[in-house]
């Protein structure tokens, strides 16, 4: 029988093209059929600015992206100045009834997101101040804010809240994205990214992509203010891990551009490591007679941070874990090989070692799940494993991210496939990546 299509139904509902029932949280057909449902709200796709239209005229003159102003991308003083801003400031835009949402970030939710090894937290010094007077970036806060509080407070209502809030965020970032400071508009794309990420939102969009085009159409002046540079060094972490995740080349490309903020100067060989690991995620799409050569040249970068990186502190701890972890991603794109081979069983116990002489409370541990999920799959030890498992449950107990929860179980599915595997053939050549590609239709959960 036809029916009025409408927008109000599930994205799931949506792009299979069936009318949704609409109840909440999980509409009636999805839980029917055992499909995920994405939940409710708009769609962001985005698209080359170079795109022609439909119509194959050329877009009407006057209608070019007015950037903002060089002197908004000064460096000293910044464009938003670190200030400490009150959740009635930042609610511009947004109803007074969803205040405790702000303050629920002010005071708790951007310092469990942060991997600043200094007591400044970034996300408070570059991005609260700046959502005063942008109602898009206070609607994409609250949206993590009601995101985490529905854990928190196990109530679904909240779910229907930030699923609003996600609906303004967008929509009010579609309307302003080519007039309003390009600082805000990435600052916009950077939350909604790690809300997706950590909060499993599933809404498949990459906001990457959007962050990109941000990127491009600001130019160079973009890096020329702290704000730019955090909010940028943030896309290139999510990049490489989502390469990684999705075994696919990274969308910003390499950026041995961007400089690093002093206040992280203690974790700047990080950057350097998502590089490379964002290089062998391209190995993938590399000319078969440049393979060797490009997985050469990665390991010997890989030998080079050996001797150069810090080994102090947490900072140090971190930073060797990635290596480890960088080496294993190696040999597993260029050889095939992982565990039980020696090599790897070294660098997955290393890696491991370092990541548990972190206090779990540490800011840098929430760097930490690419390289334990990398470790974890190949270890063998049961002693590890157990280990492992208490690192990932104390880690979710603090922060309470969902994120959290299925890496653990993603984990647990990867080591049962290999043991299997090793019990059948003696032999293991079970690519974790691809393992949960193949059985959860999804990337793993690294961030």
């Amino acid at each position: 029988m036809p029916f009025k299509r409408t927008r109000t139904g599930c994205l799931t509902c949506r792009r299979d093209g069936y009318k949704c029932d609409e109840q909440k949280p999980f509409c009636g057909r999805c839980v029917r059929l055992g499909k995920e449902c994405t939940g409710y709200g708009l769609q962001l796709r985005w698209q080359s600015p170079t795109k022609p239209q439909k119509d194959g005229k050329a877009p009407k003159e006057g209608t070019r992206r007015r950037r903002a102003s060089p002197a908004s991308f000064s460096r000293r003083p910044p464009r938003y100045p670190a200030v400490s801003v009150s959740p009635r400031a930042m609610s511009s835009g947004i109803p007074s009834q969803y205040a405790y949402l702000l303050h629920h970030w002010s005071t708790n939710l951007a310092s469990l997101i942060t991997m600043s090894p200094t007591p400044a937290n970034q996300f408070h010094t570059h991005i609260t101040p700046m959502a005063e007077g942008s109602p898009s970036l206070s609607a994409a806060i609250c949206f993590m804010a009601a995101r985490h509080l529905s854990v928190l407070k196990a109530d679904s209502s909240l779910l229907n809240i930030s699923t609003q809030l996600q609906t303004q965020a967008i929509g009010t970032l579609r309307n302003t994205i080519h007039t309003e400071n390009p600082l805000i508009s990435l600052a916009v794309v950077v939350v909604l990214q790690i809300t997706d990420q950590l909060f499993t939102t599933d809404s498949g969009v990459n906001h990457l992509k959007g962050a990109k085009y941000i990127i491009e159409q600001a130019g160079p002046e973009i890096m020329n203010c702290d704000a730019g540079v955090f909010l940028t060094s943030v896309c290139l972490y999510h990049d490489a891990v989502i390469s990684v995740s999705k075994r696919t080349p990274p969308i910003l490309g390499i950026r041995d551009d961007i400089p690093f903020l002093e206040e992280m100067k203690p974790i700047g060989s990080l950057k350097i490591l998502w590089e490379i690991i964002g290089e062998i995620s391209s190995m993938s799409n590399q000319d078969s007679r440049l393979f060797d050569i490009q997985g050469a040249n990665i390991e010997r970068n890989l030998r080079t941070l050996d001797t150069c990186a810090s080994h102090e502190g947490d900072a140090g701890h971190t930073i060797h874990a990635y290596k480890e972890a960088a080496y294993i991603y190696l040999h597993r794109v260029w050889h095939n090989v992982g565990s039980p081979h020696p090599s790897t069983l070294k660098h997955a116990r290393d890696c491991l070692n370092h990541l548990f002489e972190v206090p779990v409370s540490s800011p840098l541990v929430s760097a930490h799940a690419l390289p334990l999920w990398t470790a974890a799959c190949e270890t063998i030890d049961a002693t590890l494993r157990d280990l492992v498992r208490k690192r990932v449950r104390a880690m979710y107990e603090l922060r309470h991210l969902p994120s959290l929860q299925r890496l653990e179980q993603d984990i647990e599915d990867v080591w049962d496939i290999k043991d299997r595997e090793r019990t059948a053939t003696g032999i293991d050549k079970v690519d974790c990546i691809r393992a949960i590609l193949a059985i959860r239709q999804r990337g793993a959960d690294l961030v």
